[in-house]
């Protein structure tokens, strides 16, 4: 019986070829995972920045809507990606907001 040999599989070049490629793969889809665990937190919710000098909060998005609070020009507010008639929601029951009052915190996704 003629023995089968494998080229580049040795004791000393066990880490060579396609062992190698194979290692390579494994620790590169572990980073991978690790990273894509860690931005899945990064830049998933919405935070925005009152540019008015006062904006009014209203209880639905409209300019007639009961007033139920206050904000004021550098304030930074969790909010929703939700805008509807020029009125952006905020996070925390029926509050809304201008939209042209507020804008995009730097690396929050509205």
């Amino acid at each position: 019986m003629a023995k089968v040999k494998l080229p580049g599989l040795t004791r000393k070049s066990f880490l060579r070829g396609w062992p190698l490629v194979v290692v390579i793969a494994v620790a590169l889809t572990v980073v991978a995972l690790g990273y894509g665990g860690a931005t899945d937190e990064i830049g998933t919710t919405c935070t925005v920045t009152v540019q008015a000098p006062e904006v009014t909060v209203r209880a639905a998005p409209s300019a007639s809507a009961q007033a139920v609070d206050t904000l004021t020009r550098g304030q930074e507010v969790p909010a929703e990606t939700i805008v509807d008639t020029g009125f952006r929601k905020l996070t925390g029951g029926e509050r809304w907001v201008p939209s042209n009052s507020v804008a995009a915190t730097p690396g929050s996704v509205c």
